[in-house]
């Protein structure tokens, strides 16, 4: 009897496998757009969450990369970012002599806290990145209500949370502009590859130039942009694998939802181990791309991680910290002048948001089979080894 990997990422269908056959010999290749594939998925995409316009790039970092250019800042202007959350939501900013300044995460998701940015925004402060982590939706409103009062660009990571969704819309949707990774293991999976919303029309004619000199030729004013741009486009391979998600993605999501659900109950079982996720009230939908309870005796850890080689949970130990303790910081001034010595305002200041949230925090790798993987069976079969594990 064949073992199923749970885990195997990116799960392609046929379908996938087909179109990407299908388009090594396509005439697509002769085309700036690829025939409509750099244009008519992306915007498929923003329409779907709520935005007007979408652009393709190569990598989630790079369309925080474009999205920062289109943008009126300037160098030594500050930009605020949680104080934990992936070194890259924050290195672009360094590339382009903007300064990040640190504020305090949230306790239980460990999203942006919307208090704590009130309180470090100055004179010198444009804008506010919000990433929502492991596809729990930041408090959206309120970091845009902070925004609105302050007259602060905003921009969302959501390269964990595609189609999640705050019960006022869709993460992705309320930023100025936005930006997601699509690469091997994000839930929206091409291999490799990022993408970029706004309903403004003035960012989006900018981001043309900046990503794509080439894709977008017959638009305004290329001939006096189209060498600016830094060529951040998306292989077209990837292009394809997107459009072909595009129409299962309903389905993706609700398995990545479905899997966290039956998390949330099996773990919530284990009182004297664990500390269950906590959703504010705002969350409509988490499509999962981590799950990351609290345990309460970190020494079982190792217990845990032990049954990973059952092939059902998949225990690890949180793998993030504080920005300000990245190595990035003292790397950056021996290896990339360019970087300016730049480092994050707020580094010294103690975030007892980010404290909390660590404290005792593990991961969990989400399955990515269908929902349908889920019957009685399956169910009290991962209770059963979660009891065993727990036991030992």
């Amino acid at each position: 009897m064949t073992t199923i990997d749970l885990y195997r990422t990116p799960r392609y269908s046929d379908s996938v496998s087909e179109a990407l056959r299908d388009s090594a010999d396509s005439s697509m290749w002769d085309d700036w757009d690829l025939s409509g594939l750099l244009y008519d998925t992306p915007h498929a995409y923003a329409k779907k969450i709520g935005a007007s316009h979408g652009i393709f790039c190569s990598t989630g970092t790079a369309g925080l990369h474009a999205s920062l250019m289109s943008l009126d800042l300037q160098p030594g202007d500050e930009v605020v970012v949680p104080c934990m959350t992936f070194i890259r939501a924050v290195t672009p900013l360094v590339h382009l002599g903007l300064v990040p300044v640190l504020a305090d995460v949230d306790p239980l998701t460990g999203n942006l806290c919307p208090e704590s940015l009130s309180s470090v925004v100055t004179s010198r402060t444009r804008a506010v990145i919000v990433v929502h982590m492991w596809g729990i939706p930041a408090d959206i409103v309120a970091i845009k209500r902070v925004c609105d009062e302050r007259q602060l660009l905003l921009i969302e990571d959501f390269s964990h949370a595609h189609f999640s969704e705050h019960q006022d819309g869709v993460v992705g949707s309320f930023g100025d502009v936005s930006f997601a990774s699509m690469q091997r293991k994000k839930t929206f999976s091409v291999g490799e590859g990022g993408l970029i919303v706004t309903s403004n029309d003035a960012i989006y004619e900018r981001l043309q130039g900046i990503t794509s000199p080439g894709s977008f030729k017959n638009t305004k004013n290329y001939n006096e942009f189209s060498g600016f741009g830094l060529n951040m486009r998306m292989s077209p391979f990837s292009g394809v694998v997107a459009k072909c998600l595009l129409s299962d993605v309903d389905e993706i999501v609700s398995s990545r939802v479905r899997h966290a659900e039956v998390f949330d109950k099996l773990i919530s079982e284990r009182t004297e181990t664990f500390a269950s996720r906590s959703l504010p009230s705002y969350v409509k939908v988490v499509s999962a791309y981590g799950y990351k309870p609290v345990l309460l005796d970190p020494l079982d850890l190792s217990k845990l991680m032990a049954g990973n080689s059952f092939g059902k949970w998949k225990f690890s130990a949180f793998s993030y910290e504080s920005i300000a303790a990245s190595v990035f910081w003292r790397k950056s001034r021996a290896h990339y002048p360019f970087c300016q010595n730049i480092t994050p305002i707020g580094s010294t200041l103690e975030f007892n948001g980010c404290t909390a949230y660590l404290r005792g925090r593990i991961s969990l790798s989400v399955p990515t089979v269908r929902h349908s993987y889920w019957t009685d069976k399956t169910v009290n079969e991962w209770r059963d080894l979660l009891a065993l594990l727990c036991r030992q």
